[in-house]
């Protein structure tokens, strides 16, 4: 586990105010610009997108619940020393374990960008991953899947594992595609899938 340092502690609180003002002091990559400038506005207009489920936490991420201040809008990050740039509904723990920790259905978005090649390394595991999101997912709820197509963050082809199957591919509207390439120097994409009705249970 990282233990959050002091000088950390202090940028992180330091960038919280500033974003409060809408001063952002964050060199951003151009797949950063894209989720906050493209992604985030089409889900924090879209009434169906209420419950939103974001994977990963660091101090430049800290200021996305207040972003999505009007949803209920939650955060998971495996190291317990992160849930201070959490939501106030936030998930200690592995997103492998999502299946156990949520009820059926109860959310209509999951993003789980940078995970994959950063802890989430192996078919198994991104199986376990998908089932999970699978289950949490209402029928016809987004995934939002970024990943860096490099060999030292793609362990595996990620597409290649059946867990996908739960999925279909969803044309999004502000990209109009159902991928997009955001930046060329980490080979950055995203991809969106909408969850298929569960069998279970019918």
């Amino acid at each position: 586990m990282t233990k959050l340092l002091p000088r950390a502690k202090v940028r992180a609180d330091l960038h919280r105010l500033l974003m409060r003002f809408g001063i952002d002091t964050r060199k951003k990559r151009l797949d950063r610009v894209v989720l906050e400038q493209v992604i985030f506005p089409e889900l924090q207009r879209d009434t169906r997108m209420h419950s939103i489920l974001f994977v990963g936490c660091a101090w430049y991420t800290l200021h996305y619940p207040w972003v999505f201040r009007d949803k209920d809008f939650r955060t998971m990050e495996i190291d317990p020393d992160a849930a201070c740039f959490g939501a106030d509904k936030h998930l200690v723990g592995s997103c492998e374990s999502l299946g156990t920790l949520l009820s059926r259905g109860e959310l209509d978005c999951v993003i789980l960008n940078g995970v994959f090649g950063f802890g989430l390394n192996t078919p198994d595991g991104l199986n376990r991953t998908l089932q999970g999101i699978h289950h949490a997912l209402r029928a016809g709820g987004l995934l939002i899947f970024g990943w860096n197509d490099l060999p030292a963050h793609a362990p595996f082809p990620p597409f290649s594992v059946e867990g996908w199957h739960c999925f279909e591919p969803y044309r999004f509207p502000p990209l109009k595609g159902e991928s997009h390439a955001s930046d060329l120097i980490n080979r950055h994409s995203f991809h969106f899938f909408l969850n298929r009705p569960s069998s279970i249970g019918k």
